[in-house]
């Protein structure tokens, strides 16, 4: 169940304030000390409840019958626990989750990678200042060829 995972998960604080932007750190000190608090106290907490002891309080209370009627009334009772038809759709829709997050890290990667090579041409070139319009357009065919298109266009109107 997610819920079982998400008691065992411990978050990687020094990790996590790494990626927390300055103005925002106090936010996030306040968010751990909280979370530090509220797993302080569900830790406290038994995972099964402290079974009753029927035996003392069937000494202590004078009343006779009462305990033991408790005790049967208490057996008797059933809790209804629906059944966990989410949890299987849940580890499904995970898995093609981790999937696709690998996929667009590869493609992430992939583009980084283009756009390293376009800077590294881009850092390569002459500055445009000490560049002229020609030198400009030979190292763009591609504007070059549209810039003659809409010269003959404005001369043949």
């Amino acid at each position: 169940m997610a819920a079982r995972r998400i008691g065992k998960y411990i978050p990687d604080w020094v990790k996590i304030s790494t990626r927390v932007p300055p103005e925002a750190r106090a936010d996030m000190g306040r968010y751990r000390t909280s979370y530090e608090g509220l797993k302080t106290s569900l830790d406290s907490v038994s995972a099964k409840p402290e079974p009753i002891d029927w035996e003392f309080y069937a000494k202590n209370i004078s009343k006779p019958g009462l305990v033991s009627s408790f005790q049967k009334a208490f057996e008797a009772i059933t809790v209804p626990y629906p059944k966990d038809t989410k949890s299987a759709i849940i580890a499904d829709r995970e898995k093609e989750m981790e999937k696709l997050c690998e996929q667009l890290k590869k493609e992430s990667l992939a583009r980084i990678k283009e756009y390293e090579a376009e800077l590294a041409q881009v850092k390569a070139q002459k500055p445009f200042e000490d560049m002229t319009i020609e030198e400009y357009l030979e190292d763009h065919p591609e504007l070059k060829k549209q810039a003659q298109e809409e010269l003959k266009q404005h001369i043949w109107k």
